[in-house]
């Protein structure tokens, strides 16, 4: 009896063996398309959980290979979530599309409690919500009808009393001398009877009652102006303190975000890392069905095509890494990361949010990054950017770059001597530029900002409230260059 139990427990032990095996074991597909290209054909991805990988040719084919592992899952399993639309390659000669199916489980997803609120891992576990739009409320308005003086107009002097006529002779004069003249004095003197005395005193004292009210006027109105500068430095004040109250809120709601983030990515719901390795494909975890059993899959794209196909991509939790050259892209990432040699054409459009970007030549076309960690633009000919909580650093400007940044450091460490312009536009932000060796002119207006130079830059400053106005030049102001700065609760410091 004691050897059947034995064996019995041996032969459960070794089924329990193949079972976890079966369940261990990885399963591959690979998926491969090739369409011919064309001048016009556009490449349209929209992917999740996925790599991507760009290689340019000199054929005139599109080749696609797609490869995905899913580990953890029963073969039936693995066969149900092929089958299911894991990835979906189409397309001709104009077109081709690539799309991957979505996993039941996010990191962060739009739900109910309304546009600004994200759920993580979907079981209410966490929870934040940050309203930008409330931070800056309740600020002083300056009320500008209180500025206006309160000016009467002054009424006109009262005329002097007219003096009485007695014609002088002057021929009379010339021939008698001084007893003409006495004779004058003595008719010229009756005119000043006390009539007109009385006349004369009254003029004086409207002339003085004059007086004594326009310096009863002068003192109110000194003392209107004393106190209009009071409220206004009141005012000033009361938005500097909200002003700060609204910064620390907005850091610390940085901070949490950032901490949210972190949290999120940590959590075994949806993981995603690179094993360690820098080229190895990325990982994913997600639940089946909201069991507590993890699948783990492997989603790599390849793309070989001709120079100077057009791409549009909308990719979410992935690794993009472009071709040699990139001509024209139109992308859209979200919790990925984008890599690139060469990026130009005048209608590239990238929109990253919280990836990482990095592109060692950026000679045309428009980024927009927000709240992405590193954003690395090694040489960059000419740029349009918008950034949000971003950190952003230019290794060299060759020709013009038009930024605007909100919430995060900008750093510029070198610009071409041979530059165009460079517009930009900071509010709540950092600015660190190395200053330019040629000459160029250079206008900065700051509002409630901190601006630090060279000595070696001619400026003229103007001020009015709590903006400042730098007007000048570097050398010369002939050579065509500029530099526009607009700052608002900014910090920028030329090196």
């Amino acid at each position: 009896m004691n050897r059947l139990q034995q064996a019995l427990f041996k032969t459960l032990l070794l089924l329990c063996f193949i079972s976890t095996a079966a369940y261990g074991q990885k399963q591959t597909k690979t998926y491969k398309e090739v369409f011919n290209a064309g001048p016009e054909t556009i490449i349209d991805l929209n992917t999740s959980n996925a790599d991507i990988e760009f290689e340019t040719t000199d054929g005139n084919q599109i080749e696609i290979e797609a490869v995905i592992e899913l580990e953890g899952a029963s073969e039936e399993e693995a066969e149900r979530y092929f089958k299911d639309g894991a990835i979906e390659i189409k397309g001709n000669s104009q077109k081709v599309e690539i799309r991957t199916g979505t996993e039941k489980n996010w990191l962060f997803a739009r739900n109910a409690h309304g546009p600004e609120t994200f759920i993580v891992n979907g079981a209410n576990d966490f929870q934040f919500k940050f309203d930008t739009d409330s931070l800056f409320t309740g600020l002083p308005s300056l009320d500008m009808e209180s500025f206006v003086y309160d000016l009467a107009i002054v009424e006109e002097m009262p005329p002097m009393p007219r003096l009485p006529r007695n014609n002088f002779d002057y021929e009379a004069f010339k021939k008698d001398g001084e007893k003409y003249l006495k004779e004058w004095q003595k008719e010229f003197s009756k005119g000043f009877d006390k009539e007109y005395e009385k006349r004369l005193e009254e003029w004086s004292k409207r002339i003085e009652e004059r007086a004594k009210a326009k310096e009863k006027q002068l003192e109110k109105r000194e003392k209107a102006r004393k106190e209009r500068l009071e409220k206004m430095e009141e005012a000033r004040q009361l938005r500097e303190e909200k002003r700060a109250e609204a910064m620390e809120k907005m850091v610390e709601a940085r901070e949490k975000s950032r901490a949210a983030l972190a949290k999120a990515r940590a959590e075994r719901n949806v993981i995603i890392h690179s094993d360690g390795q820098h080229d190895a494909p990325s990982i994913f975890y997600f639940s089946s069905d909201g069991k507590s059993k993890n699948y783990k899959v492997k989603k790599t794209i390849k793309i070989k095509m001709p120079k100077g196909t057009k791409i549009q991509m909308n990719v979410r939790h992935g690794e993009v890494k472009l071709a040699e050259n990139t001509m024209n892209i139109n992308a859209n990432l979200s919790y990925s990361s984008l890599s690139a040699v060469t990026i130009d054409g005048e209608e590239t459009t990238i929109v990253a949010s919280y990836s990482p970007v990095t592109v060692q030549n950026w000679n045309y076309g428009q980024l927009r990054a927000d709240y992405s960690d590193r954003v690395d633009l090694r040489e960059v000919t000419d740029l349009r950017l918008s950034t949000t909580s971003s950190d952003v650093t230019i290794d060299r400007l060759l020709k013009k770059a038009y930024i605007t940044n909100k919430f995060g450091p900008l750093r510029i460490n070198h610009i071409s001597k041979n530059f165009n312009d460079m517009d930009i536009s900071l509010q709540n932000a950092e600015l660190y530029c190395q200053t330019p060796e040629t000459p160029f002119v250079i206008y900065v207006n700051s509002t409630s900002s901190k601006f630090v130079c060279p000595s070696d830059l001619t400026l003229d400053r103007t001020k009015n409230l709590n903006t400042v106005v730098h007007k000048g030049y570097h050398i010369n102001k002939n050579k065509g260059r500029s530099i526009v700065i607009n700052s608002k609760y900014s910090d920028v410091i030329f090196e």
